[in-house]
């Protein structure tokens, strides 16, 4: 169950560490595991990362982007669960690859000889001859094997819900806990990029031990308290009405209504006063939206179009299925993303937020009455490099980096 929770916003690192030491001792005897996520600068990450690694020797936590409403403060979210911690070096794959699978979806029979250890390596040879769906199916059936030992103990029924922090691959650790709890919910926070920061792609900590790949996260029992998972997004203009996948494959829309998808795109974009010849298919701006019931469920960036084909390109690894009801969206540039960080009244929660990849100078960061800010029962933390959420066995894993876009894990 979740134990306590608080997001905390300091003006200077002392100002943090006074408020972690208070909530050090009014957890003390609270024992469980504590998570945390931390955006502070370089030069402050030393002393904050030692006080915390003291306090709390079982940990799992990582480092995350500011907020944009606090971008010039440091910000640390603190929470203490009970569950089952585990750390995984299951790989994840690398970036789609723009018309990758059109171009291998003819070869269907072609074989590879790899080991299982291997199978998630780059593959050098004619990427036009390699069937990628076939090498991630029965990557999905070796991950099984691949699971955390941490976690092969424990029943499907034991599980309700998993938390970890990822680096920016976390496909593998998803068809894992996926094959192995289906019924789960899944949110995964993607930690921000820290090359220039800590020299680390991502970094990731546990148990006084740093990790630059890989995952690191807890899995809660249903026994411990019931949770929700809800996804919110920022204000999207519909650009179409609800339109029907006909053909998909990989990550492509091959036809809409039977229709060509990015013709449709363009005359919805024409039809809206968008210029195609200027604004189409730039990043974080178009995007394909899953409906259930009237809201978007699910949404995927569109990386690009082609008009004489008609495919549509989307940034995830699999398309909606044949029959998926989705909508095309379109989010107007804004100067900044506006989140809501009030108390969620009584409602326990942790809540992880896609950030924009950078703030424009001109931002200006909320100003402190005090030198610390205290959010209490709730987990807040950003990265530019989004979310991975999954709800329940219906649900495949998907990310989200749409700025302003809210995953939220609540007690109820």
């Amino acid at each position: 169950m979740m134990i306590r929770a608080q997001t905390i916003v300091a003006r200077t690192p002392n100002a943090l560490l006074a408020s972690l030491d208070r909530f050090h001792l009014q957890s003390k005897a609270k024992g469980g595991t504590f998570l945390f996520a931390l955006s502070a600068p370089s030069d402050a990450l030393s002393v904050i990362t030692s006080h915390l690694k003291s306090h709390f020797p079982r940990h799992i936590g990582c480092l995350s982007s500011p907020l944009p409403a606090y971008h010039s403060h440091i910000m640390c979210a603190v929470a203490l669960l009970n569950g089952i911690t585990f750390r995984s070096t299951i790989a994840g794959r690398a970036d789609p690859q723009v018309g990758r699978w059109h171009a291998a979806r003819h070869s269907s029979t072609q074989q590879l000889a790899a080991a299982q250890s291997s199978v998630f390596e780059e593959f050098n040879g004619d990427v036009g001859k390699v069937n990628w769906e076939d090498i991630w199916d029965r990557t999905a059936m070796s991950s099984q094997e691949m699971i955390p030992v941490e976690l092969r103990t424990a029943r499907p029924e034991d599980v309700s819900s998993i938390l970890y922090f990822s680096d920016k691959a976390p496909e593998g650790i998803a068809k894992a806990l996926k094959a192995t709890f289906p019924h789960s919910n899944e949110l995964g926070f993607l930690a921000s990029s820290t090359p220039f920061i800590t020299g680390r792609p991502v970094t990731l900590f546990h148990d006084g031990e740093i990790y630059s790949d890989g995952a690191i996260g807890i899995a809660l029992q249903p026994s411990l308290g019931h949770t929700s998972l809800e996804v919110e997004f920022p204000d999207l203009v519909d650009l179409t009405p609800d339109l029907q996948i006909t053909s998909s494959e990989g990550n492509l829309i091959l036809t809409l209504d039977n229709g060509n998808p990015t013709c449709l795109l363009l005359a919805a974009m024409n039809k809206h006063g968008l210029d195609g010849r200027d604004v189409l298919l730039k990043d974080d701006e178009f995007y394909v939206g899953v409906m259930s019931g009237g809201k978007v469920e699910r949404l995927h960036r569109i990386t690009s179009g082609d008009p004489s084909r008609g495919t549509i390109a989307l940034g995830t690894t699999s398309a909606p299925s044949q029959g998926s009801t989705i909508r095309m969206l379109y989010l107007p540039r804004r100067d900044e993303v506006t989140l809501n960080l009030e108390p969620t009244h009584g409602n326990t929660s942790i809540s992880f937020i896609a950030t924009p990849d950078s703030f424009g100078d001109g931002l200006p960061s909320s100003a402190l009455d005090n030198d610390v800010l205290v959010i209490d029962e709730n987990f807040i933390a950003g990265s530019e490099n989004g979310f991975m959420l999954r709800r329940g066995a219906k649900e495949e894993g998907w990310i989200c980096t749409l700025p302003g876009g809210q995953a939220c894990l609540r007690w109820t």
